[in-house]
């Protein structure tokens, strides 16, 4: 388990609690967007779906993407790429892939 500095008066508070603000951040987008799929394959749809922002491999593209893949129970499986940071990523987003 890696071990986190905490020093007094030396700012690391500061930027321990920005390092869990960003991921909380970063969980919360990742869980909406996993409720955007969701909502829109209706209720009732039994799948997995999971939702990651990575960088960009393509050379034109500049920034990060979000990955989508969606795993159905007959093991169907349905990706994309949203070419937008997860933060971004809206319904029409969704809505133009499924």
């Amino acid at each position: 388990m890696p071990s986190v500095a905490v020093g007094r008066g030396l700012g690391g508070e500061q930027m321990f609690e920005t390092s869990l603000r960003q991921k909380a951040e970063a969980l919360w987008h990742v869980q909406r967007v996993k409720r955007l799929v969701r909502d829109r394959l209706g209720e009732g749809a039994q799948c997995l779906v999971s939702v990651r922002e990575t960088i960009c491999t393509d050379l034109e593209c500049a920034g990060p993407v979000t990955e989508i893949r969606i795993v159905t129970l007959g093991l169907n499986d349905v990706r994309t790429t949203v070419h937008k940071a997860v933060a971004e990523v809206l319904e029409p987003d969704i809505a133009a892939f499924l």
